[in-house]
């Protein structure tokens, strides 16, 4: 199989590089002082968890999540108004990595600080077109 064309696989993840990481206003943040931060999002209540069950089985009401240093950094750059290039931008820049480096290593990070509901992501809504043209 041949590796895809650059220009498309530019463009399987330009979508992703135009859009916003947007916080959790939910969210709970505590910052510690070696420079890490711990975020904390309530979780819904299973299904499952109705009373007897819900009487025996204790359950944590918010999920905690463990910020890094860099993590803290990334967070930060989250403020709802950069997109998630110019956060790549920032990040690469800050520690000397080429872009796609940089780019690899947020949005992996973007997606552990997403799975939990710590971040959202708003995506640029494309223009529907007419129908026949």
């Amino acid at each position: 199989m041949s590796p895809a064309p650059a220009n498309q696989t530019r463009a399987s993840w330009q979508p992703m590089m135009e859009s916003v990481p947007i916080r959790n206003i939910a969210a709970r943040v505590e910052r510690l002082p070696n420079g890490t931060m711990k975020a904390y999002v309530k979780k819904l209540r299973p299904w499952y968890m109705k009373p007897p069950l819900s009487w025996m089985m204790q359950r944590r009401p918010e999920r905690c999540l463990l910020l890094d240093r860099l993590g803290t950094e990334v967070w930060d750059l989250c403020d709802g108004a950069r997109k998630v290039e110019d956060v790549v931008d920032r990040f690469a820049e800050k520690h000397g990595l080429s872009f796609h480096e940089a780019r690899a290593a947020v949005t992996a990070y973007l997606k552990t600080l997403i799975q939990p509901g710590v971040l959202a992501i708003a995506m640029k809504r494309e223009p529907k077109q007419a129908v026949g043209s």
